[in-house]
């Protein structure tokens, strides 16, 4: 019967030490002159119905993982492929930066708008890579994705109605993002303005309306699809003093 050999305890303790010692050099060989970076989100959707002009600046923004620098600091980043369903000419990754003395920085990307984006989304994924000032962070904060679309895609309409327009068309939407700025009018937004707030918004909207059929008399503002399509657009308020 072979016996069972044991290690001495303390040719034990010595290997554990070489060990040991092989994992402290491993880790004091680590890059530490470079900060390295993340995002703070994952993805942004942004929409061209509020904006006239053919292209937008989107900012990101990223975090840095160490010190702040007395000089401004710049940060790369690479498309995504499989993420991206954006073509070359449809954006431009204007660079990041993060200033002196701040903890933030900020990824700046130009977007355009095109006919397409009428009924469609796309999108262009992004990771950040190592650079002369900065390592790549955390793997599951590496990367963002952006999305921007011209489509019109109506929202909730339960306040909207109260305020703004009773019946719901695209066109009646689109004249809410144009008077107001606003994308969506829900019970947050509501709760924000109050009811006085609401009912200047609404009157806002209602004196677009109003002005546009004055001064376009055989082509007012109607419905062009839902319950009332065809039928003149009718606000819930309006400078009564003005336009009755």
């Amino acid at each position: 019967m072979k016996k069972i050999k044991y290690i001495p305890f303390y040719i034990l303790c010595g290997i554990l030490m070489i060990l040991s010692a092989c994992t402290k050099e491993e880790l004091t060989t680590y890059d530490t002159s470079r900060s390295a970076i993340n995002f703070i989100s994952d993805s942004v959707e942004y929409t061209f119905l509020a904006n006239p002009e053919d292209e937008y600046i989107q900012e990101v923004d990223v975090r840095i993982i160490g010190s702040p620098a007395d000089h401004d600091r710049s940060f790369t980043v690479q498309v995504v492929d499989s993420t991206t369903t954006a073509n070359a000419d449809q954006y431009e990754i204007i660079g990041g930066i993060v200033k002196a003395g701040e903890f933030v920085g900020k990824l700046s990307v130009k977007l355009f708008n095109s006919s397409e984006l009428s009924d469609t989304t796309i999108s262009l994924g992004l990771v950040i890579v190592d650079s002369d000032d900065f390592l790549a962070g955390n793997i599951e904060n590496s990367q963002f994705k952006i999305s921007w679309t011209d489509k019109v895609v109506l929202p909730s309409w339960r306040y909207i109605r109260f305020f703004f327009c009773a019946t719901p068309s695209t066109e009646a939407y689109r004249v809410l993002v144009a008077s107001t700025g606003l994308l969506k009018f829900d019970l947050s937004d509501y709760r924000a303005v109050g009811l006085a707030g609401a009912q200047a918004l609404g009157t806002q909207y209602g004196d677009y309306i109003k002005q546009w059929n004055k001064d376009n008399p055989d082509n007012h503002l109607k419905h062009d699809d839902g319950a009332k399509a065809g039928e003149d657009i009718i606000p819930r308020y309006y400078t009564r003093s003005k336009y009755d």
